[in-house]
C-alpha cells in the first residue's frame, strides 16, 4: 500500500510539472534547487527538456542538470549531462570546469587533466584550470609540472595564496622542511588568521624537531577554527616526541573518531605503548 501511495504521490507531482510551461517549469526547478531538493530539480529540468526538446535554453538545462545530478550522487548521469551540453555549446569553456571537476570527483584525473589543458589552451590565464591542473600534477606525482603551473599563476596574480601555499606545499613533498617554514612563515605574516597554514607550519616544525613551536601553531589552527583529524594526527605526533603518551593516545584516538584512516591510526596507537 506505500509504495502505491508513493506511485500515486510522485505521478501527481509529474502530472503537475508537465502541465506548467517551459519556463514555469525551469523556474520551478531552480526554486526545488535552492531548497536543495535535487530530485525535485532533476526531475523537474527533465520534463522541461522533454517539453520543448529543440529550446536552446536546453544546453544551460543539461548542465543545471548534470550539477544536480552530481548533488545525488550519480556521477555517471551527470557526466551523460555534462558531455551533452558540451557537444551543443559552442564555446564550452564554463561547461569543462563543470566536467572537469566531476572526472576529479570520479577519480578519472587523466580525463580531468585534458579538460584542464583545453581550457588553459583557450585561455593561458585561467587562474582556476591552472591550479586544479597543478593539483592533479601532485597527485601523478610530476612536481616540475605543478611548480610550472603555480608559478603561472604568480606571474598572472603575484599575491595568490592558493598557488602560492602550493608551492610551500611542494617544498614539503620533496623534504625540505626549512625552505617550507620560511614559505609559511611568510604567507602567515600575509594572513594571520589562516588555521591551514598554522596546520602545515607545525608540519615542519615537527619535523624541525621545534616542538613547542609546532604545539603553538596546532593551538592556532585551532582557535581558528580548524577542527579535523590531520591536526590531532600531528598533535598526537608532536605528544609522542615530547613522551607524553597518555595525551598522544588521546589526540590519535580522537582522529579515528573524526574519520582517519584506521590503519594508520593503529600504527601511531602502537608507538603509545611501547
Amino acid at each position: 500500500m506505500k509504495i502505491i501511495i508513493s506511485l500515486i504521490f510522485l505521478f501527481s507531482i509529474t502530472f503537475n510539472i508537465s502541465a506548467q510551461t517551459y519556463e514555469e517549469m525551469v523556474n520551478k526547478a531552480m526554486d526545488f534547487a535552492e531548497k536543495k531538493d535535487y530530485i525535485g530539480a532533476e526531475l523537474t529540468l527533465k520534463t522541461a527538456m522533454r517539453k520543448e526538446p529543440d529550446n536552446p535554453g536546453n544546453i544551460m538545462l543539461l548542465v543545471n542538470l548534470g550539477t544536480f545530478q552530481r548533488n545525488l550522487g550519480k556521477l555517471d548521469e551527470a557526466l551523460i549531462s555534462y558531455n551533452a551540453a558540451i557537444a551543443k555549446f559552442p564555446n564550452p569553456t564554463l561547461l569543462l570546469h563543470n566536467r572537469a571537476a566531476l572526472y576529479c570527483e570520479m577519480n578519472k584525473l587523466d580525463n580531468a587533466l585534458l579538460d584542464y589543458s583545453t581550457i588553459i589552451s583557450d585561455n593561458p590565464k585561467d587562474i582556476e584550470a591552472l591550479y586544479r591542473r597543478g593539483l592533479i600534477f601532485i597527485a601523478k606525482n610530476s612536481l616540475i609540472d605543478a611548480e610550472h603551473d603555480f608559478n603561472r599563476i604568480i606571474e598572472i596574480d603575484p599575491d595568490n595564496l592558493q598557488a602560492k601555499s602550493a608551492l610551500a606545499m611542494l617544498l614539503k613533498r620533496e623534504g625540505k622542511w626549512v625552505e617550507a617554514e620560511v614559505a609559511y612563515s611568510y604567507l602567515l605574516s600575509k594572513n594571520k588568521v589562516n588555521a591551514l597554514l598554522y596546520l602545515n607550519r607545525a608540519e615542519c616544525y615537527l619535523q624541525m624537531d621545534k616542538l613547542g613551536k609546532a604545539i603553538d601553531d596546532l593551538s592556532k589552527a585551532s582557535t581558528y577554527g580548524y577542527n579535523d583529524y590531520p591536526l590531532y594526527i600531528l598533535r598526537g605526533q608532536v605528544r609522542l616526541a615530547q613522551y607524553d603518551k597518555i595525551s598522544a593516545k588521546e589526540d590519535f584516538n580522537r582522529a579515528k573518531e573524526l574519520g582517519a584512516d584506521e590503519k594508520v591510526v593503529e600504527q601511531f596507537l602502537k608507538l603509545c605503548k611501547k
